[in-house]
C-alpha cells in the first residue's frame, strides 16, 4: 500500500495491519513517496508514524525519493522550470509518481486510499475510472485486474466522518502511532502536500498553521508567494521569439537559491539539501537551460 501521512491513508494502513494481524502470513509492504518538499510538520507526522509501525509491526516500510536530477529546486533552480500550474504540473510526475515506480508491485494486491467526497474534481475522475463498468483504475469496491496488478479501493466508499470516527474511535485504541496524525490534524480540513505548492490558489494548511502561531511556516509562506509573483514577471523570464514566456533566468534562479538557503539558515530547517544546492549551482554555471523548456 501507499502511504502518504494523511487521514485517509493512515485509516487504511490500519486496516492493513489488522489484516495482517488475523492473517500472519500476509506480507505487507508499506511504501511512503517523500518528495523532500513535504510540510515540514507533516513529513515529521509520515515518519513518526512510519517508525512506529517498523517498530512495532512485521512489515517492510519502503521509502523512496526523487532523482536528485528530479527535485523541486533541482528542476526550477538548476534547469528554469517555473512554478508548476494546472497547465504545467510537472512536479507529480518526477518527485512522486516516477520513484514510486522503481518499487516492484508485480505481485500480491495494491491497495490505495482513495475515496469519493473528497472534492468534486476528484469524484468526477473517480466515477470515471472507479466505479463505472469496466472500471480500469483503483478497483472501486471491487478487486480488479490492471497491467497485471490485483488494484482495491477499500474506503472508496467512507465518508470523512467515517475515516475521522475509524481514527479516533478505534484505530487509536488499537495503534497509538494514529495519534500523530489525529493532533496533528485536529479534525480540521487540513492537506498533506508541498509547502511549495503552487497548484492550489491557496495553501489552507500552511495559513492554519502559520495563524496557530508558527512563525517557522509563516515565513515559508511569504517566500512561496514572493517566488510565485516573482516568477510571472517578463524580466524574470527568457522570452522566445514568438513573445511567450519560457525559462526562469538565471539571474532570478540565482536569486531564488540564495534566498532559500538564507531562509533555512534563518528558519534551522532543511529545505534544500547540499546535493541539490550543489547540483544547482553547477547548471547555473554551465551553458544549459538559458532558453526552452
Amino acid at each position: 500500500m501507499a502511504y502518504s501521512g494523511g487521514k485517509d491513508s493512515t485509516a487504511l494502513a490500519v486496516l492493513a495491519l489488522y489484516m495482517k494481524s488475523i492473517h500472519p502470513n500476509i506480507k505487507l509492504k508499506i511504501t511512503y513517496s517523500d518528495t523532500m518538499m513535504e510540510i515540514p510538520e507533516m513529513s515529521s507526522v509520515a515518519y513518526n508514524f512510519l517508525e512506529y509501525v517498523e517498530q512495532n509491526f512485521n512489515s517492510d516500510i519502503i521509502i523512496v525519493k526523487p532523482a536528485i536530477a528530479d527535485t523541486y529546486w533541482v528542476r526550477m533552480i538548476g534547469r528554469g522550470y517555473p512554478p508548476p500550474g494546472p497547465r504545467f504540473r510537472w512536479c507529480t510526475d518526477k518527485m512522486k509518481i516516477k520513484p514510486s515506480r522503481k518499487i516492484n508491485h508485480d505481485e500480491g494486491l495494491f491497495i490505495t486510499g482513495m475515496r469519493i467526497g473528497e472534492s468534486k474534481q476528484r469524484d468526477s475522475k473517480l466515477k470515471n475510472s472507479c466505479l463505472s463498468g469496466g472500471a480500469n483504475e483503483c478497483g472501486g469496491d471491487m478487486w480488479i485486474r490492471q497491467s497485471g496488478i490485483d488494484v482495491a479501493a477499500p474506503i472508496i466508499g467512507w465518508s470523512t466522518f467515517d475515516v475521522w470516527y475509524f481514527l479516533q474511535a478505534i484505530a487509536a485504541k488499537t495503534i497509538p502511532g494514529v495519534k500523530y496524525v489525529i493532533d496533528l490534524y485536529g479534525n480540521t480540513a487540513m492537506r498533506f502536500g508541498c509547502w511549495m505548492c503552487t497548484v492550489v490558489q491557496r495553501d489552507r494548511t500552511m495559513e492554519m498553521l502559520a495563524k496557530s502561531g508558527n512563525q517557522n511556516i509563516g515565513k515559508m509562506l511569504l517566500f512561496r508567494e514572493w517566488l510565485v509573483e516573482e516568477a510571472k514577471k517578463p524580466e524574470n523570464r527568457y522570452m522566445r521569439k514568438n513573445g511567450v514566456k519560457g525559462r526562469l533566468n538565471k539571474p532570478f534562479r540565482r536569486q531564488i537559491l540564495k534566498m532559500v538557503l538564507d531562509l533555512q539558515k534563518e528558519i534551522g530547517t532543511t529545505l534544500i539539501s547540499e546535493e541539490e544546492a550543489k547540483l544547482s549551482e553547477e547548471l547555473l554555471d554551465s551553458k544549459k537551460y538559458e532558453e526552452y523548456y
